[in-house]
């Protein structure tokens, strides 16, 4: 098969390689598009804690099942799917407990010669694939995965009725945190990011207000667009002084949320969380009920997620698409590649 793969800092280069071979309880699945995620890029810049070359990238991607295993069951070829980033062991106190997400064994695509998305074929495990209904574009279904991540960041506060919330980094996570605000029923929603571009998606999208952070303190300007601090600030981007702006944008006794990773260890001010009585919560990945509802979603035509996607390449310029990735001077939206796809498909209509 074909495949992207990372070879060094920097270095992805398109070549044949062995297609992999499931097992009797494991699939076989198609790619037919893979978005390209921040720890991609990460691993790409070298700076990935665990994912580092050789290896193929991706795991927010949908495809179609072209073999299944003699143990496995619920899935058939020609099934549509997507699938999580990760197989949990289904044996930890914590897959017992509900929380598959936290399983302290499990395992990732893209690590230990585990094959990820940036590939015509990929192997993956029944309790982390989900089927995608038939008419779902590709490029939806490869949003699943972060949109299910934003949905399982908002959801950790609770219910959204006649709350604010504010969500500082408008990248694809962000975006999926505002559209999953708007599903859970958010008063108002307001977006902080760099420039008029990501401003656009975030308007498309849903959102109330937009602050470009190239004009100043975004604060202010953000809770005045909501009336007042913010029921719930969700932190969606690493940048220096995030922790700080959530912490004057909250209310007393409002909750933040943190589903960005940072690159080094970042300050925060514990006085002002205990004097405040802010509850601050950690956001990791997502489970099977996020990735139901956002199927579900989907499938009924709200919202249109397509936008969030302002780039397409071929899977044969895997290395030109994050070479975009990693500029600054270039904002971008979700980079999409597409393996068994084209882009012609997004304009000339899908059908499977």
């Amino acid at each position: 098969m074909k495949a992207a793969v990372l070879t060094d800092r920097r270095t992805i280069v398109h070549q044949d390689t062995a297609a992999p071979e499931h097992g009797p309880g494991e699939l076989l699945v198609r790619v037919d598009a893979t978005g390209i995620c921040g720890s991609d890029l990460a691993a790409y810049r070298g700076t990935h804690p665990y994912k580092t070359a050789p290896a193929v990238l991706g795991h927010e991607f949908s495809g179609t099942v072209v073999a299944v295993g003699d143990e496995v069951t619920g899935f058939a070829a020609g099934d549509r799917v997507c699938s999580a980033a990760f197989s949990h062991c289904d044996a930890c106190a914590e897959c017992l407990n509900g929380a598959p997400h936290l399983c302290t064994r499990k395992l990732n695509l893209s690590h230990l010669d585990w094959t990820g998305s940036f590939a015509e074929l990929v192997v993956l495990r029944p309790n982390m694939a989900h089927r995608l209904p038939p008419g779902l574009h590709p490029v939806a279904g490869a949003l699943v995965e972060p949109l299910s991540i934003g949905l399982h960041a908002v959801r950790l506060v609770g219910a959204g009725a006649g709350r604010g919330i504010l969500v500082l980094g408008s990248g694809t996570i962000g975006l999926s945190c505002l559209v999953a605000a708007r599903q859970l029923g958010h008063a108002a929603v307001a977006c902080v990011d760099i420039g008029p571009e990501k401003g656009g998606l975030a308007r498309g999208l849903g959102a109330d207000a937009y602050v470009d952070a190239r004009e100043g303190d975004p604060v202010p300007e953000a809770l005045k667009a909501l009336g007042g601090p913010a029921d719930v600030v969700v932190i969606a981007a690493g940048y220096p002084g995030v922790t700080d702006q959530a912490l004057r944008a909250v209310r007393p006794g409002g909750d933040i949320v943190i589903v960005s990773y940072f690159e080094d260890r970042h300050p925060v001010d514990l006085n002002t969380i205990v004097g405040r009585e802010v509850t601050v919560h950690g956001s990791a990945l997502s489970t099977p009920r996020d990735f139901t509802e956002v199927i579900e979603g989907l499938a009924a035509g709200t919202p249109d997620v397509l936008p969030m996607v302002t780039h397409h390449f071929a899977l044969a310029d895997a290395e030109a698409a994050l070479d975009l990735m990693d500029r600054a001077d270039v904002p971008t939206g979700k980079i999409m590649l597409h393996v068994t796809t084209s882009q012609d498909d997004l304009t000339n209509g899908w059908s499977q």
